[in-house]
């Protein structure tokens, strides 16, 4: 009996090593965060063109690479964003009908998208920890560089992207963004998270259709900003 033990039990324990292993295998290796999207100017403003505009954001994550894809009420309209944060290069995107074009930033034109945008700062009053989604997360205090006004963003601590906002205002943060707002060529939108979980993204993700045509970054956003001026509510 003695003898049969000493024979089964490396057996047994090599057994459970490949169990685990296994287990480890079938873990996600990415994630999924759903955001809601409200358009405060806009929502104030009866005879806007509320309907149009995307009300869910999703972003779909994976070793460093995510994709962010606005979900709008019709399928003919698209507007996403295809990052490889760790390397900082990003594939902007839109779509109108059979309007497909994109765009391809880095940190050699980066500055140019962001001319255009808010610019932030950290300020001197400290973050404190929050629960958010049932994850630690901080809430951060920023400063408007153009206005001295103060604006609070919430960041989750515990998902770590390499460089996950290199291509927006937030750049000086270094964690994922779960609630902030932004007001891009004249229109204002607040991005809330309300669900996130482990998933195990399709290797295809981050794989942009053939049918987008590539646009120079001056002409892409010559076109987007033409695009979005109707829901501008500075005018």
């Amino acid at each position: 009996m003695k003898t049969l033990f000493k024979i089964l039990l490396p057996s047994f324990i090599v057994l459970t090593l490949v169990q685990c292993e296994s287990k480890q295998i079938k873990q996600p290796i990415g994630g999924e965060i759903i955001y809601d999207i409200s358009y405060p100017c806009l929502e104030k403003n009866e005879k806007s063109y509320l309907f149009l505009l995307p009300k869910k954001m999703i972003m779909t994550f994976s070793n460093n690479q995510f994709k962010n894809e606005f979900i709008f009420p019709t399928k003919s309209s698209v507007l996403g964003l295809i990052n490889n944060s760790y390397k900082k290069n990003a594939i902007l995107l839109f779509g109108l009908g059979n309007n497909k074009k994109h765009t391809i930033i880095d940190s050699n034109n980066v500055g140019f998208l962001l001319k255009d945008l808010p610019k932030y700062g950290k300020t001197t009053v400290s973050s404190h920890e929050v629960l958010f989604l049932d994850k630690p997360c901080k809430k951060i205090k920023i400063k408007s560089l153009q206005n001295d006004s103060i604006y609070e963003i919430i960041t989750l601590k515990d998902l770590k992207i390499k460089n996950v906002n290199w291509c927006t205002p937030f750049n000086m943060i270094n964690d994922v963004i779960m609630e902030y707002s932004l007001k891009q060529y004249g229109m204002e939108m607040h991005f809330k998270a309300v669900s996130i979980k482990n998933i195990t993204p399709k290797d295809d993700f981050l794989q942009l259709d053939k049918k987008y045509k590539f646009s120079i970054m001056k002409e892409y956003l010559k076109e987007i900003k033409a695009m979005l001026s109707i829901f501008d509510c500075d005018e």
